[in-house]
C-alpha cells in the first residue's frame, strides 16, 4: 500500500533506517498505519505507531510517523513536542527544527517556535528541491501565524466558548452549523454510524473494510425550554453519497447544499421548505457553479445577495469569496470581493449577517494563528473595512470555520476540531458568547404568522423603503404554519404589503428610521376574504366606578388637538419599563381618533376555563375572544384614550389583577401598545 506523502520524501531518505523483513503482524500494523496516514485518519495512525514505537523504540521511522500523527491529532498535540524533541536529539538534520517548530506552534508556544522555524528557513530558503521549497513556504506561513498569535495573546478576548453537547454533538463528526436568524432551527452536516448506507466504497457499495461513512444533513429545533430537539435526517436531501449542508436563509425557507461527484469538484444546490419538508435540491446557475470547486455560501437577509467561496481561476489565492446579485430571480455575474477581504491564502465560509454590513468568514491569511481562523469585516461607505480576527480563545491553531451568529449578535456558532472547550479532536459544533466583538448589529426582526380568515396561510410579503422607493425581499410565509420571519435594517420607513390568493391585501407602515438598537417584534397579519372582514364579538357593558384612584381623572380629559409626537425614542422599547410607559402617557396619553379604542386586558390563557374573574365583576362582564394563535383574551371596558384606560387599569390592579395592561383596537383589529408605537398609530388623524 502506498505510504503517506504528508512528510517530505527527502527527509525520510536522510533519516529513516532501512526496514528489514518483519514478522507478519508487524508488517500488518505498519501497513495499517500507512493507510491511516494516507486517509488522514490521524487518531488511528497515532494509536498504531504509538504501539510500534513502544515495541520497537529504535525504529526511527515509527517515532517520526508517531510525531506526524500527533501533530495532526489535536487531542495528542502536546505530545508532539516531546516526540520531536527526541527526534531532534537523534538527528542533526535541520528538518527536525521545522517539525519541532510546528509542534511548539500548535501548542501556542509561539516564542519557542520562532527561532526553530527561522533556522530552517535560513538553511533551506534557496533550495531547489520541490518538497523542501514547499516546507519553506509552510514554515514562513507558520512564522506569520506565531507573530499573529503573540499579538493576539496580548489582546485576548473575553468570551465563553462551549461545546453545545448532546443531542447535537456525538463522538462522531458534526460540523457546518446553519441557523435561522432567530436561532429556532439548526441544520448541520453529520458523518458517522448513522450515515445512510453505512460504510461505502468509491462505487457507493457497502464495504466495512475499506469503505467510509458519507456526509448527511440533519436538522434540530429549539424547544420551549431552549434545549435542542433530537436531530433528524432530512430525507429529501440525504443519499448514499456525500450530502452536506452549507447555509440556511435567515427565515429558514432556503437550505443550501454542497454536492461533489466524480465529474465536478463541487457545486452549490438549493432546497426550498414547503410546509415541513425540504424539496429535492437543484443546482444554482452557471454564474455561481463552474468547473471549479464552489462549496460554501450565505444569503443576505433580503434574499438579494449571495456570498460564496470558489476556487475558480482569476482569484487572489486558492479560495476566494465572491458576491452575486439576484437579478429578476436569477443570480447575476460573480464579483470577487477583492484584496480587502481575500488574501493569497484560502478564504472560505462566508456568513453575511441580516444587517447586510457585517461579514464573517474563515481565512488562512489576515491575522490567522494557524489553519482557518474566523475573521469579520464591516461594510462602510460601500467598502469592506480591514478584517479583524475574532481572537483568542475563539480562534485556535486548529481549523475554526463556518461561523454564524443570531440576529441579536449575542451568540455565535461554529465548528472546530479543537481539543479544548469540551472537544476531543473530532469535528464538533460550538457556541460562543458574545457572538460579535464591538458594536452589536442593529436590525428590526419581525416574525409571526399570516392568517387568512383566521387560519394560517401562505402569503407573499412585499416590502418597500418608502423614501428610497426601493423594494426588498419579497418574503414568504410557510404554506402550512403561516410563519414568516424578516430582518429589516434601520434608517427607513417601510411599507409592508401582505398578499395571498383569495384574500384582500393588507398594507401597514413600519417606521424604524431612528432605530438605534436591536429590536425583535412578534407581529401577526390577518387577511380576510373579500367582504368578510374581521370578526367581532363586542359585549356592551355598563361600567361602575366606585374605586377612587390618585392617578388621572378621566372625566375631564379632552382629546388632544395637536399632532402626534415623534415615537422614535419609544420604538423597540419595552413598556414594562415604567420610564418608557410614563413617557408614552405624557406624550400621547390623551390622543383619540375615529376607529381607535383602548381596552384593559385582564387575562390571556390557552386554557381559559382556568381563569376566574369574580374579583372584577363590579366593572362589568369581560369581553372574551378566542384568537387564532390559540390564546383566549379577556378585556374590560372601552375607552377613547390611553389615559382613560389607565385609570381603569389601576382599578383592576387595586382589586388584585396585578398584570392588567392596555391594548388598542383600530377598526376592530388588535394592537399591543408597542405595535401601535411601531406604526405611529397608523397615522390616524386626531379628533
Amino acid at each position: 500500500m502506498k505510504k503517506s506523502l504528508i512528510f517530505p520524501l527527502v527527509f525520510l531518505m536522510n533519516l529513516c533506517m532501512s526496514v528489514s523483513a518483519f514478522a507478519q503482524s508487524k508488517s500488518e500494523m505498519e501497513e495499517q498505519g500507512y493507510a491511516a496516514l494516507n486517509d488522514k485518519d490521524f487518531a488511528t495512525a497515532y494509536s498504531i505507531f504509538d504501539k510500534l514505537n513502544a515495541k520497537y523504540p529504535k525504529e526511527f521511522d515509527y517515532k517520526f510517523k508517531l510525531g506526524i500523527s500527533a501533530l495532526n491529532y489535536p487531542e495528542k498535540k502536546q505530545r508532539a513536542i516531546d516526540i520531536f524533541t527526541e527526534v531532534k536529539k537523534e538527528s542533526k538534520s535541520v528538518e527536525t527544527d521545522y517539525y519541532l517548530g510546528k509542534a511548539y506552534h500548535i501548542n501556542y508556544r509561539f516564542k519557542e517556535a520562532i527561532p526553530l522555524l527561522e533556522t530552517f528557513i535560513s538553511a533551506k530558503n534557496n533550495s531547489k528541491n520541490k518538497e523542501e521549497k514547499e516546507m519553506v513556504t509552510d514554515a514562513k506561513m507558520i512564522l506569520d501565524n506565531c507573530n499573529n498569535g503573540i499579538m493576539l495573546i496580548d489582546t485576548k478576548v473575553i468570551a465563553d466558548i462551549k461545546n453545545i453537547g448532546a443531542p447535537i454533538n456525538t463522538d462522531e463528526d458534526q460540523y457546518v452549523p446553519a441557523i435561522t436568524t432567530d436561532e429556532s432551527i439548526i441544520v448541520f452536516t453529520y458523518r458517522g454510524k448513522k450515515s445512510i448506507g453505512g460504510k461505502l466504497n468509491a462505487d457507493l457499495k457497502p464495504d466495512n473494510i475499506e469503505g467510509e461513512y458519507h456526509e448527511d444533513v440533519y436538522i434540530s429545533r429549539k424547544s420551549a425550554d431552549s434545549t435542542w430537539s433530537v436531530p433528524v435526517s432530512i430525507g429529501a436531501i440525504n443519499t448514499n453519497g456525500n450530502d452536506a449542508s452549507i447555509a440556511l436563509s435567515p427565515d429558514g425557507q432556503l437550505l443550501f447544499i454542497f454536492l461533489s461527484t466524480d465529474k465536478n469538484e463541487g457545486d452549490i444546490l438549493v432546497s426550498k421548505l414547503t410546509g415541513t419538508e425540504f424539496s429535492t435540491p437543484i443546482p444554482l446557475n452557471k454564474n455561481i457553479n463552474t468547473d471549479s470547486w464552489e462549496g460554501s455560501c450565505s444569503i443576505s437577509g433580503d434574499g438579494r445577495q449571495l456570498y460564496f467561496a470558489s476556487e475558480r481561476p482569476g482569484g487572489l489565492g486558492g479560495r476566494d469569496i465572491y458576491l452575486s446579485e439576484n437579478i429578476n430571480g436569477e443570480w447575476g455575474p460573480a464579483k470577487n470581493l477583492g484584496p480587502s477581504v481575500n488574501t493569497p491564502f484560502d478564504d472560505d465560509a462566508p456568513f453575511i449577517h441580516p444587517d447586510g454590513i457585517t461579514l464573517f468568514f474563515s481565512s488562512k491569511g489576515h491575522q490567522s494563528i494557524g489553519g482557518y481562523d474566523i475573521m469579520f469585516s464591516v461594510k462602510k461607505d460601500n467598502e469592506w473595512l480591514a478584517p479583524k480576527s475574532m481572537g483568542l480563545p475563539l480562534n485556535t491553531t486548529e481549523d475554526d470555520r463556518y461561523y454564524v451568529i443570531n440576529s441579536r449578535g449575542d451568540k455565535g456558532f461554529f465548528s472546530s476540531n479543537r481539543a479544548g472547550s469540551g472537544g476531543l479532536g473530532k469535528q464538533d459544533i460550538y457556541m460562543v458568547t458574545p457572538g460579535i466583538l464591538g458594536d452589536k448589529p442593529i436590525i428590526a426582526l419581525l416574525k409571526g404568522v399570516v392568517y387568512g380568515d383566521d387560519k394560517p396561510v401562505e402569503a407573499k410579503i412585499e416590502v418597500l423603503k418608502i423614501a428610497q422607493q426601493e423594494n426588498i425581499g419579497p418574503y414568504y410565509s410557510n404554506n402550512i404554519s403561516g410563519k414568516y420571519l424578516m430582518a429589516l435594517s434601520p434608517g427607513s420607513i417601510y411599507r409592508i404589503k401582505v398578499v395571498a390568493a383569495g384574500f384582500e391585501p393588507l398594507e401597514e407602515d413600519l417606521d424604524i428610521e431612528s432605530l438605534n438598537k436591536y429590536m425583535e417584534t412578534i407581529k401577526d397579519f390577518y387577511l380576510y376574504s373579500p367582504g368578510k372582514g374581521p370578526a367581532t364579538t363586542s359585549v356592551a357593558v355598563t361600567p361602575t366606578t366606585s374605586v377612587e384612584t390618585n392617578t388621572i381623572d378621566a372625566e375631564v380629559l379632552p382629546c388632544a388637538t395637536k399632532n402626534l409626537p415623534d415615537f422614535g425614542p419609544l420604538k423597540g422599547k419595552s413598556l414594562n419599563d415604567i420610564q418608557y410607559y410614563n413617557q408614552l402617557l405624557n406624550s400621547a396619553g390623551d390622543y383619540c381618533a375615529q376607529g381607535l379604542v383602548f381596552k384593559v386586558q385582564i387575562a390571556a390563557y390557552r386554557k381559559p376555563q382556568n381563569y376566574k374573574y369574580t374579583h372584577l365583576t363590579q366593572f362589568g362582564k369581560p369581553e372574551v375572544v378566542d384568537y387564532p394563535d390559540g390564546i383566549t383574551r379577556f378585556t374590560q371596558l372601552e375607552f377613547k384614550t390611553i389615559k382613560e384606560a389607565e385609570v381603569q387599569r389601576q382599578k383592576a390592579i387595586a382589586k388584585g389583577q396585578k398584570d392588567a395592561w392596555i391594548v388598542a383596537f383600530i377598526n376592530g383589529k388588535r394592537y399591543t401598545l408597542e405595535d401601535l408605537i411601531m406604526v405611529d398609530f397608523l397615522g390616524k388623524s386626531i379628533n
